[in-house]
Formats: structure tokens, sequence, C-alpha cells
């Protein structure tokens, strides 16, 4: 090294170890798919076994395909933002939303007080709040919805409203819920089959143990959203990344306490769901719809990663407590497992 100043060095260095990286150009893309012959069956059909095109590769593979993020907005249509639980079980003291409102292009904030209908929700029992009123029950419940003329400026003004709790005991895994007896009564199935307590004397060896299978992240690559377009004669258009977009039709209805004729939902294509968007999508919906039936104006939101993750949920964790019963030659005679699942802070699919 060679110094020019007390406090200064130039690095007498190759020019090519300027950087770690190295210059990539990448080619043009190129596919090939190819196809076999099917035989002809005797009655000159012959679709089992048939190569078919799908309906929207050539719209997909160039970008042209439409996704709920992607479809062209009304002029005067809001951005939405969410206010969520950051306290895994809690009671709600306070909510101050002035700061937020207050913000220049912030429209409104809207919560449990606002809805016209009915705030309670559920694909089995209605059991989950649209907003919650007394007590959140997880990390990124949805507690209000902030409104504003751009999502950057909703978002900002989200994270401006002050939410004062009152931490609650929380079951967290499922040991906690064990020890708890914190179970949703009704829930539980028994199979059963054979004698038992026979089977195991049968055994040679017995084993015990304990399995846990952890919960997965659905990770679909387009987020959760929707956009609510109010029509004349309290009519809404609602458009959602969903599996099921009846459920939104019925259960933003029962929000905003209107019939369900009233509403139409439309989804195009969506990003991927495998489950994740079949019923996880609907409380984003119903909160959303409350802000546009207020305003009488377009809404739409669309979630971040991080937030789709925090707010949606998983496919539920297990975990088994089994006995097993077997022979020398490894015959299996009995088989006792009490099989657990962390199915949430609803009930839900």
């Amino acid at each position: 090294m060679k110094a020019q100043h007390p406090d200064t060095f130039t690095p007498q260095l190759p020019d090519d170890y300027a950087s770690a990286a190295t210059q990539f150009q990448r080619p043009p893309v190129q596919g090939v798919q190819f196809h076999h012959p099917v035989p002809e069956a005797a009655d000159g059909s012959a679709e089992v076994g048939k190569d078919y095109r799908h309906m929207s590769a050539d719209l997909q593979v160039s970008g042209q395909a439409q996704y709920t993020d992607d479809i062209l907005l009304p002029p005067n249509t809001l951005h939405a933002a969410f206010v969520t639980s950051t306290r895994p079980h809690a009671r709600l003291l306070s909510i101050d939303a002035s700061a937020a409102v207050a913000m220049p292009g912030v429209v409104g904030y809207f919560g449990a007080d606002d809805v016209p209908g009915d705030n309670m929700i559920g694909p089995i029992m209605h059991d989950e709040e649209v907003f919650a009123t007394q007590e959140v029950t997880c990390v990124g419940q949805i507690i209000g919805v902030v409104v504003a003329e751009t999502e950057p400026l909703a978002r900002r003004a989200a994270k401006a409203v002050q939410v004062t709790y009152e931490d609650l005991p929380a079951v967290i895994s499922i040991e906690d819920a064990i020890a708890a007896g914190s179970f949703y009564q009704a829930y539980g199935n028994l199979l059963q089959t054979g004698d038992l307590h026979t089977g195991f004397a049968d055994a040679d060896h017995i084993l015990e143990g304990i399995i846990r299978l952890g919960g997965q992240e659905h990770f679909y690559l387009e987020p959760h959203g929707c956009i609510v377009v109010p029509a004349e004669n309290d009519e809404y258009t609602l458009i959602a990344s969903t599996q099921a977009p009846n459920k939104h039709q019925v259960y933003v209805a029962s929000t905003l306490g209107l019939p369900q004729h009233k509403l139409v939902c439309k989804t195009k294509r969506i990003g991927g769901g495998f489950g994740g968007k079949e019923t996880r999508s609907v409380f984003i919906h119903c909160a959303a719809a409350v802000p546009a039936y207020h305003l009488r104006r377009p809404v739409k939101a669309i979630l971040d990663r991080d937030e789709d993750m925090q707010m949606t949920g998983t496919r539920h964790p297990f975990l088994a407590k089994y006995k097993v019963g077997f022979t020398k030659v490894g015959k299996v005679t009995a088989l006792d497992v009490d099989l657990y699942s962390n199915a949430g802070n609803s009930w839900d699919l």
C-alpha cells in the first residue's frame, strides 16, 4: 500500500481485482416442447394422453397476463393499508388514528365501529372478526384500515396509528395448548379398530416417541390482493386473487349488510394459491370493502410479502405422540397415536 496522506491509502491492485462480480450477458430465452403421437381409439377418439396447449401460456410468458395488481383502476381509486396487531394476545385499550388522518392525501381510517353489517365472519363458524374490537388473538390480526390517494402514503399513515395494548397470556405452541387445555370443542375425531391392549400384549417390542411436522407457508408468487368497486344502487364489483370467489361474495355482502345478489366477484387468474387463497383471502376483502362502502370510491388492497405471511397463516403444524408395538419380524400389532394440530386462532379449513 502507498500512503498519499497519513489517513489515506491507495491500494495497488490489478484492475480485474476491483470487483468480485463478473459480467454476465443473458441470452434470449428459448424453449422446446416435444409432442408424442397418440394412437387413435377404435371409435376415432384419442383424448387421453393428448398434449394440450395451456390457454394462457402465451400471455403469461410474454408478460401480458393480468393479475389483480395489474388491472387498470378508475381514476378515483383509493389505496388501503392495514393496521394489524403486534401482539399474540392482548386487550385493546385505545386506538389513536389522529396523526394518520391528518396527513395530506389520507382520506380516512376505518375500524369495527364503521362496519355497516356483521363484523363476524368465518368459513366453518363465525368466530373471526373483520376488525378486532376488544381483544386481538394473533399477530397480524386486522385492527383497522387506512385509505389514501397512493399506496406509499397509505402505508406510512397505517404505521402512524397508535395502538395501546394490555398483554394477556398467549398460547403459542401445540405444547402450550395441550397444557392449557385449549382445544376446539367437538372438533376432534377418534379412529379405532381392533383391541389395542391385546395388540400391545402380543408385541415383542414397543416404541414410544413424538413426531413434529412444522407448518408450511403456501408461498404463492402473487400475494393476496383485492379491488372493491362501488356502483349504483348499492351494487359492487369485487376483484380478488382467490380460489373461492363465492366466499368473497357471501362474506363481503354480510360485512356490508347487503343481499348477495348486489355483489359480483371476479377472478381472472391467480399467481398460485395451493389452498392458501381459499378462505384466508376473505377477511382482507371484507376489510377493504368498508371504506369503499362509506366513501363510495373504489379501494384497492395489495399485501406485501411480509404482510401476507404474517396475516394469512400457513398449513397447520402437527404434533403426534405415538406408541407402537411390533413383533420380531416387524409386524405391527398395535398403534396408539394422539395427533394434535395447531389450528390457529379461529376455525378454518
